[in-house]
């Protein structure tokens, strides 16, 4: 009975989606025909394209307030509703809009990054001494943000959902999806409890594109130069020139944040790549 209530074009563009799912053409080479216009004309576009975005409206995050007042953990809860409604919503996309909205949603990214940059770390104080209240808050905040980095980070969810492997290297390199810095951040933030899950997502992020490896190896020498300025302002190292130059990393050696602890405890054996 409900069938014969659809009007011909819905019933086409309906047939047409459902035609594209189930086609296993990788997302990238798939085109959706949508209506469009008061005049319900229809168009044939790239099932990735920005004219799919939703217009969302996504908002940066802020941390707990410290000084624990009542005006400002009510704004935090309200805020924190907000950003976990709508990565709840993303989530719960179905496999092409999902793309089109982390692609080409630029609120969607600076929501994440300020995330990343301003989520309280295991070993701050101040989340000793958060309310119940604000704790459920955030622990569902972290949950609906790694989720989000978790199916950022898989180009294929199943049979008729995927993304070409070496396209989806360039999607994500391309458009600053994960770089290194985000990809520490994800360790810091996500590694106590979730290493299985990080360890997988990492690991597909720099097999589908390896630049990540080229970029790893520009970034630790400064990180470890970092380390070394920070031990002889506290007097655990001498202040040699040697000792504060950045080291160089072998042309034929592959650091990753998941194998640099093994590396470190098991000096003799190969390194580990991914």
């Amino acid at each position: 009975m409900f069938g014969c209530c659809r009007s011909p074009t819905l019933t086409r563009s309906l047939s047409n989606y459902k035609d594209m799912a189930c086609s296993r053409v990788p997302l990238d080479e798939q085109h959706v025909t949508e209506v469009s216009g008061p005049q319900g004309r229809e168009r044939t576009l790239p099932a990735l394209h920005p004219e799919r975005k939703e217009e969302r409206g996504f908002v940066p995050y802020t941390p707990p307030p410290e000084d624990h007042s009542p005006a400002q953990v009510e704004e935090f809860l309200e805020h924190a509703q907000f950003i976990s409604e709508d990565l709840e919503w993303l989530l719960a996309l179905p496999h092409d809009k999902f793309w089109c909205q982390v692609v080409f949603d630029e609120s969607l990214q600076r929501c994440l990054d300020s995330y990343l940059r301003l989520a309280p770390r295991g070993i701050d104080s101040s989340c000793l001494s958060l309310s119940p209240a604000v704790s459920e808050a955030q622990r569902r905040l972290h949950r609906s943000v790694f989720m989000v980095f978790l199916r950022m980070a898989t180009h294929k969810e199943s049979k008729e959902n995927f993304i070409t492997p070496a396209v989806f290297g360039e999607i994500i390199y391309d458009n600053f999806l994960f770089d290194i810095p985000k990809i520490l951040d994800l360790c810091v933030l996500f590694g106590r409890g979730n290493s299985q899950l990080l360890h997988k997502m990492i690991e597909n992020i720099f097999m589908q594109q390896p630049s990540y490896y080229g970029d790893l190896n520009e970034t630790v020498p400064s990180i470890i130069q970092v380390f070394n300025t920070i031990l002889e302002r506290c007097g655990l190292q001498s202040g040699d020139a040697a000792d504060n130059e950045p080291l160089k990393l072998s042309t034929h050696t592959r650091f990753t944040a998941m194998t640099m602890r093994e590396e470190n405890t098991n000096q003799s054996s190969p390194r580990h790549e991914i």
